[in-house]
């Protein structure tokens, strides 16, 4: 628990600094642009997020789940194969996003009501999709436990973004300046892990390689592969296209500047968001190995890492309920002070998100992806039924209440999951 908690420390200080940054930049736009413009600035960006996560096959997991006996076994040679065969898979996805986000666009922009200048816009930043497929470098990074660097990542893109903001603000800059301020943060977060990643590769992996050739290299080598990404697939896409196509949603629905306000709510909540995230790339190797082991620790780093979660949350939830109008008039304006009681409700769907992360990883670590995937079915399926309703009928706040109702029953169902199959658990040994 020592060793997780401190790898997380690691993580939440690149993540802390990063937090600022974002939200700096998230204010200065807000308050530059207004709530309409920085709808549409928040629109374009989503777009190509939605796009790009329908091809995301999370190699980073699939890396780590599969090259972890590699690596403590010193088997560098199938390690290579493996790493090679999810490049490709990154390679050919990033490719093919750009390409459909690019043909689509005008279809999706005039449908929204955009101008032609925003369709030119909404075109140019599908671009950005190029420099993506990051998720096996991540893996190779984590790996090596180079938790370092993927603390340092985080700061990138909030960095150059609260900078180029920053003068644009000062400079009365158009919406056009800051769509360009938002690729290129994009762009250099995702050129960096690259960078990282292949002189962890040439340090550590290249040398000790036997066989050098790695070109045919195929998912195919590596039994019960493909499942395995199959499934973190549809969990990825359970994730994160719920939002984005919620958050495109509401500018059908209630209006671009309500896309605006959304989004502050989400961004201003992922300081939870964010960490739940972490937490997974923390400790999914440490559990996976500890189960393998039969290790007393699983259970203490899989429940304690939950209600920790869970308490710093609520701490959140709190704060926001008696002071966010305050605080959202002092930092962005009384025009995004409706924004106030749908980020309590982001903050605690993002609460029970960040308790049941741990939970998640348990679920992996035991070979329960399947059944996780369910739940998240499950999960997202009522949201989405909700969103839609309550949204209509209520406006953003239902947007809020969706989200929260929601996001509770994995937490409840992952944890009875592990508790019904503990009889799987490989004979103890003692820690």
């Amino acid at each position: 628990m020592r060793a997780v908690l401190s790898n997380f420390w690691i993580l939440i200080r690149g993540r802390g600094m990063a937090a600022v940054m974002a939200f700096g930049a998230t204010a200065l736009a807000a308050r530059a642009l207004g709530p309409v413009e920085f709808g549409l600035l928040i629109l374009i960006h989503t777009y190509a997020m939605l796009i790009r996560a329908l091809l995301d096959f999370q190699t980073m997991d699939t890396t780590v789940r599969f090259g972890v006996p590699m690596h403590d076994t010193g088997n560098t040679n199938v390690l290579a194969r493996l790493i090679q065969a999810c490049r490709l898979v990154d390679l050919k996805t990033s490719r093919i996003a750009t390409i459909l986000a690019i043909v689509i666009a005008p279809i999706v922009g005039f449908s929204m009501g955009l101008d032609t200048h925003h369709i030119i816009l909404l075109t140019a930043y599908c671009l950005v999709l190029l420099t993506t497929g990051t998720g096996t470098a991540a893996g190779i990074l984590r790996l090596h436990n180079r938790l370092d660097i993927l603390g340092q990542l985080m700061t990138i893109a909030p960095t150059i973004r609260f900078l180029g903001v920053l003068t644009a603000w000062y400079l009365g800059g158009s919406l056009q300046n800051f769509v360009l301020i938002w690729m290129l943060a994009y762009a250099a977060e995702n050129a960096y892990i690259f960078w990282h990643a292949k002189r962890e590769y040439k340090q550590h992996i290249q040398p000790t390689l036997l066989d050098t050739s790695t070109k045919n290299a195929t998912l195919d080598e590596f039994t019960g592969l493909r499942h395995f990404m199959w499934v973190a697939y549809w969990q990825s896409n359970l994730d994160v296209l719920p939002k984005h196509i919620t958050t495109i949603s509401v500018g059908y629905i209630l209006g671009k500047a309500e896309v605006g306000l959304l989004r502050l709510a989400r961004e201003l909540s992922s300081i939870l968001n964010k960490p739940a995230i972490m937490i997974r790339q923390v400790i999914l190797l440490d559990l996976t190995r500890n189960w393998h082991q039969g290790n007393d620790a699983f259970d203490i780093i899989a429940y304690r890492t939950a209600m920790l979660g869970g308490a710093l949350g609520i701490i959140f939830v709190v704060v926001s309920y008696f002071f966010g109008e305050q605080l959202l008039a002092f930092v962005l304006g009384k025009a995004y002070i409706a924004t106030a009681p749908v980020l309590t409700l982001m903050l605690l769907a993002a609460t029970f998100e960040l308790a049941a992360s741990p939970l998640r990883s348990a679920a992996y670590a035991i070979g329960l992806a399947k059944k996780v995937l369910h739940l998240y079915i499950i999960s997202t399926v009522l949201y989405l039924l909700l969103f839609v309703i309550l949204t209509i009928k209520l406006g953003l706040i239902g947007a809020g209440i969706a989200a929260c109702s929601t996001a509770i029953t994995p937490l409840i169902g992952m944890f009875r999951l592990i508790q019904k199959n503990k009889h799987l658990k490989p004979t103890q040994t003692k820690s």
